[in-house]
């Protein structure tokens, strides 16, 4: 399973500046071409490329759309600010060491992390 992550445009850059320093591989749409993408296309670009959807965008827990994702899905769940960008990179970076083994839908926050199966 890849530990790659393609971050969705609604990822604040001061997490993905904090994802790549701890030297993890993060794509982050803001950077590409492909800014203003739907959804279906974040998820097409993500199985193709081999990469684990990282977003705060709510439709990911929707099963259709869930359903569509190969590798995984983190959902960060709740606001990235200043005094948890740490903890929140920390805990994705845990979450992708688990789902080396299977891809799960993962909501993060500073101090959780809940797995759950991807829907097939």
């Amino acid at each position: 399973m890849p530990s790659k992550l393609l971050a969705d445009e609604n990822v604040p850059w001061p997490l993905v500046k904090s994802l790549r320093g701890m030297g993890l591989d993060v794509v982050w749409i803001p950077e590409t071409g492909y800014r203003g993408i739907s959804d279906n296309e974040l998820v097409d670009i993500a199985n193709r490329d081999g990469r684990i959807v990282l977003t705060r965008d709510s439709d990911f827990l929707e099963p259709s759309l869930r359903r569509r994702v190969v590798y995984g899905i983190v959902y960060i769940g709740e606001p990235v600010r200043r005094d948890n960008v740490e903890r929140l990179a920390e805990n994705i970076a845990k979450t992708l060491e688990v789902m080396k083994e299977k891809p799960f839908l993962a909501i993060v926050t500073r101090s959780t992390i809940e797995l759950y199966p991807l829907a097939r």
